[in-house]
C-alpha cells in the first residue's frame, strides 16, 4: 500500500508538470497495432500471477446458474455414497438383506474440498521487423502452476454410516467375524437336524413350536450367514471394503438380529451362537486419510492419485506469430512520428499466429491435478485497431479468434460434470475438439507525459462447446457392476462453454521517446497491469485474479 501510495503521487506530480506534457511518447497498457520498425527488434519479458479460487457454476444444486462456488465444489458431497461410487452397490444391497431395511442407503459421510490455485506465467517474446509494415515473432512461456488443496470428511459426529473393513487388514477382526459365522453355521445346522427329526417325528416334545417357524428361521439364518460373509469377510483381504460404523442404526440392527437368532435357538435347546458372540467386527469413522487410501488403491476401482497439493513446471504453449501493419495515418515510414499526434489518428493491423501445444494437460489419474497449457494446437486471427487523439489519448480495439485444432487425449468419461469420482475403467483415450474462442478487449490509455500513463481495459471473452467424440464398451469383468457399461465419449461436451467479462486498470513508465529524441541511452518499458474476472457463465468459469509486470526493450533500432 506504501508503494501505492507512492507511485500515486509520483504520478500525480507528473501529471500537473505543463513542461512534460509535449508529446504521446506512452504506448501505454497492452498491447496494440504497432509493429516493429525494419531492423528492429523488440524483446518482452513479463511475469504474470493469476490466483482463483472461486468459480461461476452452472447446474449446481441450490445455486443459481452464474452465481460464486468454492473450486471444490463437485468434490463437497453431503453424503459419499453409491452415486458417487456405483462398485459400492453390491454392499449397499447385502446391508438391506443384512438389517432388514429395503430403504438403507450406505454412506462414507461428507465430505468437504477447498483448493486454490496459483499460476505464475512468464512469457519470453522477440518480434522483429522485417519492413516498416511487417514482423514476426516467437512467445515462448515458463509455467509454474499450484494447486492448494485442503481436504476433510465426517468432521461432523454422525456424518458416516460405514467405515473402512477392518477385516480387510487385521486378521483379529476377519477371526471375530469367522468366529460369527462358525457359530451361526453350526447353530443353524444344529437346529436343522432338530426340524429334519420333527418332521420325521411330528407329535415329538416341541416340535410344534418347531415346525411352525422352523422353515422360515432356517431360511432367515441361511441369508443371514451368506450376507454376513459378503459383507464382512471371514477371511484377511475378503468382504466389503466397508461395513457399518460404531454406534449406527445399520450396526445396531445387525447385533441385534444376532441376539434374536441366539434367543431363537435357545428356545428349541440349540447354544451353539455363545452370549459372548454378539457381532461382527465393527469399523472406525471414516477419516480423511483412510479415504485417501481408498482412493489410490483398488477398494473403489478409482485407483487415482490421493488429494493432495500439486505443483507443475514446464513450458506452456509456444507461439509463433507474423503481424502485419495494413494503415497508419501517422505514416508507416517512421515510428517517431507517434511522438507529436495531432489531432485523430488511426493505425490498423492483422496478426496471424499458430499456437504449439507444448504446454502439458492434466492427468486424468489426478482428479486435481493442473496443467501447464492446454495441449493440442491453435491457429489465431488477431485484429489491431488503435485510434489516438491529441497528445493525451491512445485507445485499442483488438479482437482475437482462435481456431483449437483436434488431437486426441486420455480422459474420464464422466456422463455429467458433477461426477467427480470417475473410476479407472471409465479413461479412454477420447478425439476431443476444445470449442472455438472469441475475444474482444478495450483498452483506453491516457497520456500523463513523457514517461508515464495509465489505462483501463474491458475483455468479454466467448469460448464454444467443446467436441468429444468416441464409444467404448466395458465388461463386467473389468468395471466390477451388475451389467455391461457403453462410455460415450460426447458427454465430456457438457458445461465447457464459457462466457468471460474482465476488467482491468494499468500504468507504464516508457523510456522511448526520450531515446527517440537522444535524451535516454535506453529505450525501456515497464508496466503493471492488474484485471479481474467480474462475470462468468456457460460452464464452470474461474474467478481471476491476475497481477502482471512486463518490461519491452529495443535493443536494436
Amino acid at each position: 500500500m506504501r508503494r501505492c501510495g507512492l507511485t500515486c503521487t509520483l504520478l500525480a506530480t507528473l501529471t500537473l508538470t505543463p513542461g512534460l506534457l509535449s508529446a504521446q511518447s506512452v504506448r501505454g497498457l497492452g498491447d496494440d497495432a504497432l509493429t516493429a520498425p525494419r531492423g528492429a527488434i523488440r524483446v518482452q519479458f513479463s511475469t504474470s500471477i493469476t490466483d482463483f479460487s472461486q468459480r461461476y457454476g452452472k447446474g449446481t444444486p441450490g445455486r443459481p446458474d452464474g452465481s460464486l462456488e468454492p473450486l471444490g465444489q463437485d468434490f463437497s458431497i453431503d453424503s459419499l455414497g453409491v452415486a458417487q461410487f456405483p462398485g459400492l452397490a453390491a454392499a449397499e444391497t447385502a446391508l438391506r438383506s443384512l438389517t432388514g431395511n429395503a430403504g438403507f442407503r450406505l454412506t462414507l459421510g461428507r465430505s468437504v474440498l477447498t483448493s486454490s490455485v496459483r499460476t505464475q506465467t512468464t512469457p519470453i517474446a522477440l518480434e522483429a521487423g522485417l519492413t516498416n509494415w511487417l514482423s514476426i515473432g516467437v512467445m515462448v512461456p515458463i509455467v509454474s502452476a499450484r494447486k492448494q488443496v485442503s481436504f476433510n470428511l465426517n468432521s461432523r459426529v454422525g456424518d458416516g454410516n460405514v467405515g473402512a473393513n477392518p477385516a480387510r487388514f487385521e486378521a483379529a477382526a476377519a477371526d471375530t467375524n469367522a468366529r460369527l459365522v462358525n457359530q451361526m453355521t453350526a447353530a443353524r445346522a444344529a437346529f436343522v437336524t432338530r426340524y429334519d427329526g420333527c418332521v420325521a417325528t411330528p407329535s415329538g416334545t416341541g416340535c410344534a413350536q418347531v415346525l411352525a417357524s422352523g422353515a422360515e428361521l432356517i431360511g432367515n439364518a441361511q441369508t443371514f450367514i451368506q450376507n454376513l460373509q459378503q459383507v464382512y469377510g471371514t477371511t484377511r483381504g475378503a468382504g466389503a471394503a466397508f461395513v457399518p460404523v460404531v454406534g449406527s442404526a445399520a450396526d445396531s440392527i445387525i447385533r441385534t438380529r444376532v441376539t434374536n437368532f441366539r434367543t431363537q435357538y435357545e428356545r428349541f435347546g440349540v447354544t451353539s451362537l455363545l452370549p459372548a458372540t454378539v457381532g461382527p467386527r465393527r469399523a472406525a469413522t471414516m477419516t480423511p486419510a483412510t479415504l485417501q487410501r481408498a482412493i489410490a488403491d483398488t477398494t473403489l476401482g478409482l485407483l487415482a492419485a490421493p488429494f493432495g497439493t500439486v505443483t507443475h513446471q514446464g513450458l506452456g504453449d509456444i507461439e509463433v506469430a507474423v503481424k502485419l501493419r495494413l494503415f497508419d495515418s501517422f505514416g508507416l515510414s517512421s515510428d517517431t512520428v507517434r511522438f507529436q499526434p495531432r489531432g485523430l489518428n488511426f493505425r490498423q493491423s492483422v496478426a496471424g499466429v499458430y499456437r504449439l501445444g507444448t504446454g502439458s494437460i492434466d492427468d486424468p489419474d489426478d482428479y486435481l491435478d493442473i496443467g501447464t497449457g492446454q495441449g493440442q494446437n491453435d491457429v489465431e486471427l488477431r485484429s489491431f485497431t488503435d485510434i489516438t487523439y491529441g497528445r493525451k489519448f491512445f485507445a485499442s480495439l483488438i479482437a482475437r479468434y482462435t481456431v483449437q485444432l483436434a488431437d486426441e487425449q486420455e480422459r474420464r468419461i464422466t456422463d455429467r460434470p458433477e461426477d467427480a469420482f470417475a473410476p479407472a475403467y471409465r479413461q479412454r483415450l477420447v478425439s476431443r475438439d476444445l470449442g472455438d474462442q472469441l475475444e474482444v478487449e478495450i483498452t483506453p490509455r491516457w497520456i500523463l507525459s513523457d514517461f508515464f500513463s495509465i489505462g483501463a481495459q474491458y475483455l468479454i471473452r466467448n469460448k464454444a462447446e467443446d467436441s468429444y467424440s468416441g464409444q467404448f464398451q466395458v465388461p463386467i469383468s473389468e468395471s466390477g457392476l451388475s451389467s455391461p457399461l457403453v462410455l460415450d465419449a460426447s458427454t465430456l461436451r457438457f458445461e465447457t462453454a464459457e462466457l468471460e467479462q474482465r476488467v482491468g486498470f494499468g500504468m507504464t513508465f516508457s523510456s522511448v521517446a526520450s531515446h527517440a529524441r537522444g535524451k535516454a541511452k535506453l529505450p525501456i518499458e515497464v508496466q503493471y497491469f492488474n484485471s479481474r474476472t467480474v462475470s462468468g457463465s456457460g460452464g464452470a468459469v474461474s474467478k481471476l485474479s491476475i497481477h502482471q509486470l512486463q518490461i519491452r526493450l529495443y535493443p536494436r533500432r
